[in-house]
């Protein structure tokens, strides 16, 4: 399908598709599609349910650089503090490295290999160094990750596991960020990470959400928020599927952040401009002190009337026991979500009342 990449802040339209920011004003990317070149299968919806199966709704001719990640599990939990809800967790602990990074990673990795990159570089706190490491293996790309300060010696371990020259950085998330833009530039090889073609992959989680409830539209999604690519793709890919006829209405989005790292919350409920904090806190999955995808994340809890939900190190990790309890399995930050999520529930139970909620359990990674 046609799609061109487009300025989110000035709309100048980039002719280099390999661009990762707007050669004008320096903004993140969006891409924008011509869905009248849009082709389904006929029988598109009796399709086993998979990330490659969103290859129309995608950037690249199909996924070559694919793990078999998606099709992850949407489980119904019974909780006893819950009146009158359903409420339903996705399991993105159970992608090829244990986390929702492996959606975005199958689309970056395949359009490097597409541009003819043989080497890729991103700025990771773990997870998507994890997954970015272990897709380029599997390509036979070379993967160099910077990680940022404070990040998991475990997830460190696997990196390097998989292959991925390692660069410890000294900074926090967003200064290894700026050193791995400047790597890209200078070295002449592709950047992953936190934007547009990784944007494009995480859209997916929603569209399966979706198909898992039979076209039917959960009343809440809860979502962590680090550098808010994910709620963001959340967001477009409703979009594309209202737009598509496939559903006519969209949930209300919830974004959740550690409260020793919540720009994002603090813009949405303040109604300021995203300043930085700098990240304290146990979840380094989330701990973005400014958030790439921050302005389109308040965009998406605007348009849907959303909630923007800080919590802090104490209630994500009681959310991570209470989801053992009940056999999920997450990491700090894959917990985050349900953490907001029993926030939110104790102080607005009426709200709740003969809802479906769908919680994201994003990522397992830290035992």
């Amino acid at each position: 399908m046609y799609y061109r990449l487009v300025c989110t802040h000035c709309n100048l339209q980039m002719n280099d598709l390999a661009s990762f920011r707007c050669g004008r004003c320096g903004s993140v990317l969006e891409i924008d599609y011509d869905y009248g070149g849009l082709s389904l299968p006929r029988n598109f919806r009796r399709e086993r349910i998979a990330n490659s199966k969103y290859s129309p709704f995608l950037p690249v001719e199909s996924l070559s650089a694919g793990l078999g990640e998606g099709g992850t599990p949407l489980v119904a939990k019974r909780l006893e503090w819950v009146e009158r809800a359903d409420v339903l967790f996705k399991l993105e602990t159970k992608n090829p490295t244990n986390s929702f990074k492996d959606r975005g990673s199958a689309v970056e990795i395949t359009k490097a290999m597409e541009f003819g990159f043989d080497s890729v570089v991103c700025a990771s706190t773990g997870n998507m160094g994890m997954s970015v490491a272990r897709y380029a293996q599997k390509a036979g790309i070379k993967a160099t990750i910077f990680i940022s300060r404070g990040g998991n010696p475990k997830k460190i371990m696997k990196i390097r596991k998989y292959g991925a020259k390692v660069i410890e950085v000294k900074k926090d998330f967003n200064e290894a960020l700026r050193d791995a833009e400047k790597f890209a530039s200078s070295e002449g090889i592709f950047l992953c990470g936190d934007y547009h073609y990784r944007k494009e992959g995480q859209k997916t989680v929603i569209y399966e959400i979706i198909e898992q409830l039979k076209y039917r539209v959960p009343d809440f999604i809860f979502a962590p928020v680090g550098n808010a690519t994910l709620i963001s793709a959340i967001y477009k890919g409703l979009r594309e599927f209202r737009d598509l006829l496939f559903i006519e209405k969209l949930p209300k989005l919830v974004a959740v952040q550690s409260s020793g790292c919540d720009p994002l919350v603090k813009a949405y409920n303040r109604g300021e401009k995203i300043g930085y904090v700098k990240p304290s806190t146990i979840a380094d999955a989330i701990a973005v002190g400014y958030p790439t995808f921050g302005l389109e994340g308040v965009d998406a809890l605007r348009s849907t009337k959303g909630r923007a939900v800080r919590v802090s190190d104490n209630e994500i990790i009681k959310s991570m026991k209470e989801l053992e309890s009940i056999g999920i399995y997450t990491e700090t930050g894959g917990a985050a979500a349900f953490a907001g999520f029993r926030s939110l529930y104790s102080d607005y139970k009426k709200s709740f009342r003969g809802k479906t909620v769908a919680v994201l359990a994003t990522g397992n990674n830290e035992r």
